[in-house]
């Protein structure tokens, strides 16, 4: 269920960047989805990052 939300969350953040993109920047199509790509692999890169730091760091580091 939680794998689930995750991929609703990240469709909606893709979709809303590519329609940005797309409308207010007037940009094309295939700039776009290049953005929204963009958006979502730093968006998810940057969590996966933060949880592997927060693992290492351990209990007694802050």
């Amino acid at each position: 269920m939680r794998w689930l939300a995750l991929l609703g969350y990240t469709l909606a953040v893709a979709g809303l960047a590519a329609v940005f993109w797309h409308w207010v920047r007037g940009k094309s199509w295939d700039d776009s989805l290049s953005f929204a790509l963009t958006v979502t692999v730093s968006a998810i890169g940057g969590q996966w990052m933060a949880a592997v730091i927060r693992l290492r760091a351990g209990r007694g580091n802050g």
